[in-house]
């Protein structure tokens, strides 16, 4: 599952985001209850550009800023799954940046669909 974070990440930084973490669940977990499981780790990603367009038009848009892409595995296989940007925004009901999010979470699925062309069963 490393290989396939790394790619993501890299493909992420193809399309203009930066990954502002990488939060290795499955590791603090065992680290502070010593209990295993299996592999699942967070990714906090940025468009600098677009995350400031959109924070000055809202401050809220900060609780729902960075998007969050999980990857983790479950039954063998690996599952990568994102918070879509125009699902997070309905929530603050700011429907003026639904174009934004749009193309935001336009870019996000090209880029997961990317890691899954490349490694898929």
């Amino acid at each position: 599952m490393p290989q396939i974070v790394k790619a993501l990440i890299q493909t992420l930084k193809t399309k203009r985001f930066d990954v502002l973490s990488n939060i290795d669940i499955s590791k603090i977990i065992k680290e502070k209850t010593g209990e295993n499981m299996d592999s699942y780790v967070i990714l906090d990603v940025c468009n600098p550009k677009d995350a400031e367009c959109a924070l000055d038009a809202h401050k809220e848009v900060g609780l729902v800023l960075p998007w969050k892409i999980t990857v983790y595995k479950n039954d063998d296989k690996v599952w990568v799954s994102l918070y879509k940007p125009t699902e997070a925004l309905k929530v603050l009901g700011l429907s003026d940046l639904e174009p934004l999010a749009e193309e935001v979470e336009m870019e996000l699925k090209e880029a997961i669909n990317a890691i899954a062309a490349n490694h898929g069963d």
